[in-house]
């Protein structure tokens, strides 16, 4: 039996102790609706076929659904009850499921509440603090373009090398000149990035630079290991509508590798440099030759 879940039962949250012992299927999935938000800590999702709601997807054995139904103040027999059960097709970016997900049992009440942005609870609870952490593992790992554009203030306080588990990188989201950086889940796989604590001014320069406003990337929340120390959720970015992985230009692999190559593992920096051979990108074995040669230069 499977269950969609996408408030207080997700990773990390209050309730989430609720499926202790459910198989995680998917962090990254998402059904049809609205998610609302009221007075209460927990979100409510009524039917909307337009919008979308984020959630994590699980495995649970049949008697968990026993302490799920009292949880959410469901009873078969009343229809008055909280929230109500209902089966859904779940879409992750693994392929589709059937779950059951407890919807808000006052539907019209709740097309007058206010709609959590990007319908993703775990984004909206992150950014309601004054500060938070945001893992770069693209070209924000380069401090160029900060520089650039007038905003590496934002972005001094680098925390340190992150890794991300049961993700992998990809090239999935397509422009003009080619492919831009994307984590995708993947079992046994890991994406290293990192990162830095940033207040609420850098989040509108994040929107605009990973895409958010142009529908090109949704925001997330994710547990990275830091410094192999501590974990600690971050924000970080995802490719909405992720595609076969394209050559990146050699401008945007060089950001890549140069803002990360001081900070990641030997290991996983090789990893990086094998896959954009593999993807071909032109002239990326002369800039490494020049970066060696600089390197050498500097000792």
């Amino acid at each position: 039996m499977k269950v969609f879940v996408y408030g207080s039962l997700r990773k990390n949250e209050v309730n989430h102790h609720y499926l202790k012992g459910a198989d995680l299927l998917a962090e990254q999935a998402w059904i049809s609706g609205r998610l609302t938000e009221g007075e209460f800590y927990y979100p409510f999702l009524i039917n909307d076929p337009q919008a979308i709601t984020y959630g994590e997807l699980y495995e649970i054995p049949p008697h968990f659904l026993k302490k799920l139904d009292y949880l959410e103040g469901y009873r078969a027999e009343d229809p008055s009850s909280l929230f109500y059960r209902e089966e859904v097709k779940v879409t992750t970016d693994q392929g589709h499921h059937q779950a059951i997900v407890y919807k808000w049992g006052k539907q019209e009440a709740g097309r007058q509440l206010p709609e959590v942005p990007h319908g993703n609870w775990k984004v909206r609870q992150l950014l309601k603090q004054e500060c938070y952490y945001y893992l770069a593992y693209g070209s924000c790992m380069d401090q160029e373009r900060f520089q650039i554009g007038k905003v590496d203030h934002l972005f001094q306080n680098m925390i340190g090398a992150a890794r991300l588990d049961d993700y992998e990188l990809r090239f999935s989201h397509h422009v003009k000149d080619g492919g831009r950086a994307d984590i995708a889940e993947k079992k046994g796989a890991h994406v290293e990035g990192l990162v830095y604590q940033v207040e609420k001014e850098a989040l509108d320069y994040l929107y605009q630079r990973e895409g958010v406003f142009t529908g090109g990337y949704r925001p997330v929340v994710v547990e990275v290991d830091l410094h192999n120390s501590r974990k600690i959720e971050v924000l970080s970015f995802t490719v909405i509508h992720k595609k076969e992985d394209l050559t990146p230009p050699l401008h945007y692999a060089r950001e890549i590798h140069r803002g990360g190559g001081p900070h990641l593992t030997a290991a996983y920096l090789s990893q990086v440099e094998k896959r954009f051979h593999q993807l071909q990108v032109k002239g990326f074995d002369q800039y490494l030759k020049e970066s060696s040669s600089a390197r050498k230069g500097s000792d």
